[in-house]
């Protein structure tokens, strides 16, 4: 998944990124960090590996030279990497991921952005200033699918009817409300989906764009002239829809607050 959310240009420098933090997890080591030698034994296991070179008699561990020295435990990097290119705030890995403080989660996302800028300067340009805007092929097709999805809904004049089958259907208002000619019945094309009883259809389509722009719930809430609260319940209940029509890629980078 987090493969989809990365531009394919990247996705060799991602796996090489990734192979760097899994050594670092693994604590696995081949040579010494100072001198490059391949000597070296075991001096203590906590709080981490600590090796001594036989050649120039230092010690080491597994992030020794690099950002990450001393921000153990090592697998908390991967953690929260991959949870920021999810979009997902600080303040939620720490309290949901790790729970652990704020202050921990950003020190070590900041020394990952120090490697990065060190070793993947083009990786470390997207994850900086563009992983928020810039839409990989695969959230392209999927927005459009939503886009599609949407229209269709909004335009569909004569479904089958929920109840009878029937296709002696009207619509009723602008919604997707719909009453059945031969059964006589109403039904909704959204029961029982996140988007039942959704109110202002005819903003879903300028909502998605704005989530789709990684506009935050204040930007959105201005520009469509909805409370804070209706912002954060079409967030999740879009989200939520998108994940039931099969992009949950999008739904990842949407979610974002």
């Amino acid at each position: 998944m987090i493969y989809e959310l990365v531009p394919t240009e990247l996705h060799d420098k991602l796996r090489s990124f990734l192979h760097n933090l899994e050594n670092i997890t693994l604590q696995h080591i081949e040579t010494c960090p100072f001198c490059g030698e391949n000597g070296f034994y075991l001096i203590r296991t906590k709080p981490t590996n600590t090796y001594r070179c036989k050649a120039c008699n230092k010690y080491f561990t597994a992030a020794t030279n690099t950002p990450f020295n001393r921000l153990t435990p090592f697998n908390w990097l991967e953690i929260i990497f991959t949870n920021r290119i999810k979009n997902k705030s600080y303040q939620l890995i720490a309290e949901k991921k790790l729970g652990t403080s704020l202050e921990k989660v950003m020190r070590r996302d900041h020394a990952m952005i120090d490697f990065l800028q060190q070793h993947y300067p083009s990786l470390h340009k997207w994850y900086t200033n563009q992983k928020h805007t810039t839409l990989t092929p695969t959230l392209s097709e999927q927005h459009k699918t939503i886009n599609a999805k949407i229209n269709a809904l909004l335009n569909e004049q004569t479904p089958m009817c929920l109840y009878c089958s029937s296709t002696e259907t009207t619509k009723v208002g602008t919604r997707t409300c719909y009453r059945c000619k031969r059964c006589r019945r109403s039904f909704n094309l959204l029961s029982n989906t996140p988007l039942n009883r959704l109110p202002r259809p005819e903003l879903w389509i300028d909502f998605i764009n704005l989530l789709i722009a990684g506009k935050n719930n204040i930007q959105i809430q201005k520009k469509l002239h909805l409370n804070s609260n209706t912002i954060s319940h079409w967030r999740s209940a879009w989200c939520e829809m998108m994940k039931k029509w099969d992009c949950e890629a999008l739904a990842i980078w949407c979610s974002h607050h």
